[in-house]
């Protein structure tokens, strides 16, 4: 978690480490699934159905000739390094008031592009399409105040009631539409073709009617700058209203799509398209908006989507990358979710935790976890929730006693052991910090004391920890942490069955900021 100085967390993994209590999360994967685009370029985008191994991107845009467009990538394959690379094709098809089995002819391969992600939120497009080269950053479709969050799901999807994937008819493979559902609206782009057989693209934005039914208007997109002159500018001067829609659904993996463009009308049934080794299924969150910086005495940025920091202990490769990976609800509360992997390449030990953004707190909910240490899946939770506030001036201090109760299973056993914690952070100045990311004027100085007790009984065994530490760190209302210098002591008694004597340890840790994304600034 981030606090007012990171002693807490280090002083937890050692308290819970030697307690087998040190929650970290179950290893979390990434899904981008969803419509992105850049908001000054507004007009065209990209759609993806993120399916585990693969992404079934979907290009909208505009082609030579100025006129909308689309290309598919005929699945872009995960690569050793992260990044997604498939081939980009063109097609032509039956106009779509004729389409009555295969819609498309054979595709045409007019390029190449890689996908990479530098975080949940931001995306970097490569192509070499039609002898153009470039490279886009995009950033997922901003829906106001709600999100839409997915994930890999085992569960059948007809189960799902979000209804954001890619839908077609089997029967009439070359057409289809990708929807994103966000609450009550669902706004369908359909990929199709025109009178002259080339491709066009339309858009309906519909609403949820009290019958469950989703209605609305259809739009067509007409003309825009080429795709390779796009710029920096707004691509089109907009859609073209051309109809109705209307989409109903029986279940979160079958449904009808019907049209009235003029004086056609016609219904298609529609089915999911699933075809990697994965599935994803999305729900809508409240979008939790990070109110403006406080200045000096806010001693660390406001939470983001997108945000990211990298902190290691200095001459080691153990450490900690975190990312503010989206939004979600906890208990009824609106919260960020926080991701922190290891920095030093191992696959196991991402914590998840949930944490509150206001106007004056961050407040720390719990999260979930693996424990490496005994090799199980285990939750977390902080009774009450800590209340941290966001404005700290020099000289402002606190007492902070909570419990943190954790539950996980070891060797067969489920355990549920409460850590007591009493924290005392003290902004004690104002001070120029430096690390590998860049030298910081101004930082905020913190002086945080700790102590955590924990007793856990198990198999005869009762093993108690007390951890009493002393941190030095320093913040900095861009970045958040630049560096800190931890000393703890942890002393561990073990009784039941046979004598093992007290082991005390001791540690002495400097960590240092070593690379920052917030608000897409990089540092350095």
């Amino acid at each position: 978690m981030i606090r007012v100085a990171p002693l807490s967390r280090f002083c937890l993994r050692a308290a819970m480490a030697a307690s087998f209590l040190f929650p970290l999360a179950a290893s979390a994967v990434d899904d981008y699934t969803g419509a992105w685009w850049r908001s000054d370029e507004s007009g065209w985008g990209v759609f993806l159905v993120d399916q585990g191994n693969l992404l079934a991107p979907s290009w909208f845009t505009y082609d030579d000739d100025g006129k909308a467009t689309w290309f598919i990538v005929s699945g872009a394959f995960k690569q050793a390094d992260g990044s997604y690379v498939g081939d980009v094709y063109s097609f032509t098809g039956v106009p779509y008031a004729q389409i009555n089995g295969q819609a498309s002819d054979p595709g045409n391969r007019v390029g190449t592009s890689t996908f990479r992600f530098t975080d949940a939120n931001t995306l970097k497009l490569d192509y070499n399409v039609g002898g153009h080269q470039q490279t886009k950053i995009l950033s997922r479709f901003d829906w106001g105040d709600q999100d839409l969050v997915c994930s890999p799901s085992s569960a059948p999807v007809s189960s799902f009631t979000n209804y954001t994937a890619m839908w077609w008819d089997p029967s009439q493979s070359g057409w289809g539409l990708h929807v994103n559902h966000v609450g009550d609206l669902l706004v369908a782009t359909w990929y199709t073709y025109g009178a002259d057989r080339k491709a066009i693209w339309l858009q309906a934005s519909t609403t949820k009617g009290a019958d469950g039914v989703y209605r609305g208007k259809l739009y067509q997109g007409a003309t825009g700058t080429p795709y390779h002159q796009i710029n920096g500018q707004v691509a089109t001067a907009g859609l073209t209203e051309v109809g109705t829609a209307t989409f109903s659904f029986s279940n979160g993996g079958a449904g009808q799509f019907s049209y009235t463009i003029g004086s056609v009308s016609q219904t298609k049934s529609i089915v999911r398209a699933d075809y990697g080794n994965a599935i994803s299924q999305c729900r809508t969150v409240t979008a939790t908006t990070p109110p403006p910086a406080g200045g000096s005495d806010e001693c660390f940025p406001p939470l983001a989507v997108g945000n990211r920091t990298v902190i290691r202990d200095v001459g080691t490769t153990s450490g900690t990358d975190q990312r503010v990976t989206g939004t979600t609800t906890y208990k009824g509360h609106p919260v960020f979710v926080l991701e922190d992997r290891p920095t030093d390449g191992s696959s196991q030990g991402v914590t998840k935790e949930y944490v509150e953004q206001t106007a004056t707190h961050r407040i720390y909910h719990g999260g979930e976890g693996y424990i490496p240490e005994v090799q199980a899946n285990g939750t977390f939770e902080y009774i009450p929730p800590v209340r941290v506030p966001r404005v700290t001036p020099v000289g402002y201090t606190e007492t902070m006693d909570y419990v943190i109760r954790a539950s996980y299973t070891a060797q067969g056993v489920n355990v549920t052991a409460d850590i007591n914690v009493h924290e005392v952070p003290l902004r004690v100045g104002t001070e120029s910090a430096s690390s590998p990311a860049g030298s910081f004027s101004n930082a905020c100085k913190f002086d945080t004391t700790i102590r955590l007790e924990s007793s856990v009984s198990a198999a005869g065994f009762t093993v108690s920890t007390v951890t009493d530490g002393r941190a030095i760190q320093w913040s900095h209302s861009a970045v958040g942490p630049v560096r800190s210098e931890a000393d703890t002591t942890t002393t561990v008694n073990t009784t039941g069955g046979f004598a093992v004597p007290p082991q005390v340890t001791q540690s002495h840790v400097e960590s240092e900021l070593i690379e920052a994304v917030i608000n897409g600034q990089h540092y350095p």
